[in-house]
């Protein structure tokens, strides 16, 4: 999913870096008249995969969604109350966490490759991947998911982040910093990257990643909404719509690109097919299951950084009790 990230205002409460959340309570198995989840959607991709998949109907509860761009004005609606339920990358959940805030994962789901590309400004053809931004300037927004990717992508090609020229501006101008050559390089997002490229024909997407923290997202729920027993039956519901809805457009990739990248995003069907074929429709894991290893080294990095005040235990993210939520809508 595009254009996930958090700030870094986890930084101003060093005291907070491991603090558990909600106490678990069994996960309710009736919603009570007159419930409301209250849901954080990105660009409308929930509403939309549940519309295109045939899930939005029939719900027991008031479904009331609120439209975000990115992780920092929701983990803020979060911390204001004003939301039961979201998504989120890896990224706001380790922000989260370092920042004291009672939010867990209750599910995660991944793609094959992940969201983020590194661009070339238009001409630079010497830069060919990770390994060649040694001395370069590289455009993405710090404490988000794309400074994610930088960290892990250059680790991986044994760089270090002081061995770039940080150019941190939001990710919605990583584009014009490129265009205007104030960036030799940067980190973008379908659909901008498609934008991008179609605009400037001598730049080239030279790298991608698919360090699992870059490939998930998680499904988080708040303290309050995880002690009540009406919000958890219903949250269990919509994650059963969810599974069901990648489920079905896994095996209808078509409307999977039309609805998503087309529709939604204005891409050509040839460009959105592309995507489609690259990145596969996202498909839910376990929780911890495989993830608490690559968090926690994406965490280290962000700690190593100066991004977030100290160490944290990423292990105490996820909230488990919703996996036989999950197992039970893939028929497993």
């Amino acid at each position: 999913m595009v254009l996930t990230a958090c700030d870094s205002s986890a930084s101003t409460r060093p005291e907070s870096a491991t603090t558990a959340t909600a106490t678990p309570v069994a996960v309710g198995t009736t919603v009570p008249a007159g419930t409301t989840l209250r849901v954080g959607d990105q660009l409308d991709f929930l509403r939309n995969l549940l519309h295109v998949s045939g899930q939005d109907t029939g719900f027991s509860y008031q479904v009331e969604y609120s439209a975000f761009i990115g992780g920092p004005p929701m983990l803020q609606a979060f911390e204001a109350d004003a939301l039961d339920t979201g998504f989120v990358g890896s990224t706001p959940l380790i922000f989260a966490q370092a920042g004291g805030q009672g939010l867990r994962a209750v599910a995660g789901f991944s793609y094959k490759t992940g969201g983020y590309q590194l661009l070339t400004a238009p001409g630079h053809r010497e830069i060919t991947g990770w390994a060649s931004l040694k001395g370069r300037k590289v455009a993405y927004q710090k404490g988000t998911a794309g400074e994610a990717v930088v960290l892990q992508a250059l680790d991986s090609a044994g760089l270090k982040l002081s061995d770039v020229t940080t150019v941190d501006i939001p990710q919605t101008q990583v584009a014009t910093a490129l265009q205007g050559g104030s960036a030799d390089a940067g980190v973008s997002v379908e659909p901008l990257t498609s934008a991008y490229l179609a605009k400037n024909p001598t730049a080239a997407e030279v790298g991608t990643t698919r360090e699992l923290p870059d490939r998930s997202s998680f499904v988080i729920a708040g303290e309050s909404a995880l002690k009540n027993s009406a919000k958890t039956a219903a949250e269990a519901d919509y994650l059963t719509r969810l599974v069901k809805a990648f489920a079905y457009l896994e095996s209808h990739p078509g409307r999977y690109a039309e609805s998503i990248y087309v529709k939604q995003y204005g891409l050509t069907s040839e460009r959105a097919s592309a995507i489609v074929a690259r990145t596969g429709t996202p498909s839910f894991f376990p929780l911890p299951g495989d993830i608490v290893p690559a968090q926690q080294r994406l965490a280290d990095l962000f700690r190593d950084a100066g991004e977030i005040p100290a160490k944290v235990d990423v292990a105490k993210e996820f909230d488990p009790r919703f996996n036989q939520v999950v197992a039970k809508a893939q028929g497993q």
